[in-house]
């Protein structure tokens, strides 16, 4: 269920006011569809909130066929010349260099990273703000930038909500592993950004659907094994408003007029 200002929206009538992007269709579909209400106070608001899932989708897509491996914490890799690691095994940018350069070495160069999944999930969201308000806005909202765990990091505003029935392109959800095997602990869960079609990416697996990430995983289950990898019914999102508020002023929204 998708409102604007307080309206309930259609598909169509959504599209109207929303910016066209190759994956807006499919997020506003999903929205509508769902039977868990989006509730969006004013219009550039609804606009922002499909530009920047867009451009999560495409950051999860780049960072897929990157060659950037998985790496536990303790072998986490970067690009040297952007990048230190720390003793817990992030990545902290550089003094002097640009973050949003650094951020997108990875996707370009990514066969000198490596890094665990919650990482990723970090590094396809924060590259998908910088390809929603720009190079110029992400260094100063980002400039001293580290790497590692996605909790309580500056302008990257989280929350975690119920999932009903199906989550958003641009969600990022969790497929929990709870028999996986003491020598395989790295598979114990899998964090994934939600993509159209009902695709998921998920770091060190690939692209694919429910039920290929949950084979995935069942194959790192112990010995004897009778429950399943399944997928959480919740969804890690940001919060909008707060992250609209620290980006308005680099922001260039189209603006259409509500329909009547």
């Amino acid at each position: 269920m998708l409102f604007i200002q307080g309206q309930p929206f259609s598909v169509e009538r959504a599209q109207t006011l929303a910016p066209s992007t190759p994956y807006s269709d499919a997020i506003i579909s999903s929205m509508v569809e769902n039977p868990d209400p989006f509730l969006f106070a004013y219009q550039d608001l609804f606009k922002f909130a499909v530009i920047l899932r867009s451009n999560i989708v495409d950051a999860a897509k780049a960072l897929s066929t990157s060659h950037a491996s998985f790496e536990t914490f303790y072998r986490t890799r970067g690009n040297p010349s952007y990048w230190t690691i720390s003793n817990e095994g992030g990545l902290q940018l550089r003094p002097s260099v640009r973050p949003s350069e650094a951020i997108m070495d990875i996707s370009n160069a990514g066969q000198h990273y490596g890094f665990e999944c919650a990482t990723a999930m970090e590094i396809v969201l924060l590259t998908g703000i910088l390809k929603t308000i720009g190079p110029d806005g992400f260094d100063q909202l980002y400039a001293n930038l580290y790497l590692w765990d996605w909790n309580d990091v500056p302008h990257l505003p989280l929350t975690i909500e119920p999932v009903t029935q199906h989550g958003v392109p641009g969600d990022v959800r969790y497929f929990k592993n709870p028999d996986v095997s003491p020598q395989h602990m790295a598979f114990q869960g899998e964090n994934v950004i939600v993509l159209p079609n009902e695709q998921y990416y998920g770091h060190g697996i690939g692209i694919g659907g429910k039920a290929f990430m949950i084979s995935h995983l069942n194959q790192a289950r112990r010995p004897g094994a009778e429950r399943s990898a399944y997928l959480m019914p919740r969804a890690t999102r940001i919060v909008l408003p707060a992250l609209y508020a620290s980006t308005e002023s680099f922001l260039q929204l189209p603006q259409p007029t509500l329909p009547v």
